[in-house]
């Protein structure tokens, strides 16, 4: 009843851009100075360096006779490179093979599959990427004893999962955890070997961690990170389109850690949450304060419905839509305002109709294409 497209990991498209560059300067840290500077200056010159860099890196090379030592080693191991027959610099290129399976359960179909919406950002250069800088690189690192920072950020698993109108799916990782996704819901997993990451680019999911505490499972959100060993938590990201979007994070069972990922002008940026509480993150990365919430409401979609309190007809109705066609047209900003309450199934949008002349002032008026539109009762 649902959708799931398998993609080819994104090895060039870490989720967490902020993590990633606060990991790579720690595996730097391990490193040889004069060989992890040596391995950015060589980079910096095959980019092209202006006079004043210039005169920098040759300053660098006369400090220690070590920095030209290292930088002529790793000279020649790009010389040594750039001789390789172009199928061995392809194999090269060509980043490993994710260990551990790339098949996800399939879903069962109850509804038409969607037309695949496959999506790639651009690529992000480095000089850990897969240029002739980044071969030259990697052979320094191989040269220091250590695992090759590229190698060793390719991920284990990874997954693009989406679903249309009106469908879930529910997934099992290699790592155990579960992800269910609501309908209208895209996210990318992929699991490393010290970390586990998803993004939810839109809509609403449940996760269920599996425990693993070497490795912390995050999931990003628009400006939410939220971070957790072993819990089960709701994170949904819904709103207009090309409007502003809030985050709404609930917790079933567990600990979960939100934080901002963009600095806040006013109000906290963290926050931790146990279960039975949520809190929503503001499109500016603000924390609104935490709330309680009854465990058995989280992720109410699971069970098959959708629960409004005090909630504007207009948004109502939107979020019914996520699910099949209402068949409601509201014109009026004040109709649209109108507050709404009550729990309605999700299977059936369209009996959100039925009932509304009996919860608001309005009345239905049928048009030609068989929609309605709802005015005010007169």
């Amino acid at each position: 009843m649902s959708r799931f497209e398998r993609t080819t990991p994104h090895v060039d498209r870490p989720i967490d851009e902020t993590i990633e560059a606060r990991e790579h300067e720690a595996f730097m840290r391990t490193l040889d100075p004069a060989l992890a500077a040596a391995a950015e200056w060589h980079t910096r010159r095959e980019d092209g360096l202006g006079a004043t860099e210039e005169a920098q890196f040759q300053q660098w090379l006369s400090d220690d006779p070590a920095h030209a030592a290292a930088y002529a080693a790793l000279d020649h191991s790009h010389a040594a490179v750039r001789k390789l027959p172009a199928e061995a610099v392809a194999h090269l290129r060509v980043p490993p093979e994710p260990q551990g399976p790339l098949q996800a359960h399939r879903p069962h179909p109850v509804a038409p599959r969607p037309t695949p919406r496959p999506e790639r950002a651009p690529s992000r250069r480095s000089w850990t990427g897969r240029g002739a800088t980044g071969l030259a690189a990697s052979c320094l690192l191989l040269a220091a004893g250590g695992v090759g920072w590229h190698q060793w950020h390719q991920p284990t698993f990874a997954n693009h999962y989406a679903t249309n109108r009106g469908q879930q799916f529910d997934t099992v990782l290699p790592d155990g955890s579960d992800v269910r996704l609501d309908a209208v819901t895209r996210t990318d997993v992929a699991l490393y070997r010290d970390r586990r990451e998803a993004r939810l680019d839109e809509g609403q999911a449940m996760f269920a961690i599996a425990p693993d505490a070497g490795k912390p499972f995050r999931v990003t959100a628009g400006p939410a990170r939220i971070t957790v060993v072993g819990t089960r938590f709701s994170v949904r990201y819904v709103g207009p389109e090309g409007q502003p979007r809030t985050v709404e994070v609930a917790v079933e069972e567990g600990k979960v850690l939100v934080e901002s990922t963009v600095r806040p002008e006013r109000g906290t940026s963290m926050a931790a949450l146990t279960a039975g509480q949520s809190v929503r993150v503001s499109a500016s990365g603000a924390l609104e304060a935490v709330a309680a919430v009854p465990v058995s409401s989280v992720a109410l979609w699971r069970k098959g419905l959708i629960r409004f309190s005090n909630t504007p007809l207009a948004e109502a109705i939107r979020e019914m839509e996520r699910y099949g066609p209402t068949r409601l047209v509201v014109s009026d900003p004040k109709i649209a305002d109108l507050r709404i309450g009550g729990s309605f199934e999700v299977s059936h949008p369209e009996e959100l109709a039925k009932v509304l002349p009996s919860l608001l002032p309005v009345t239905l008026v049928g048009r030609a294409d068989g929609s309605r539109d709802v005015v005010g009762a007169r």
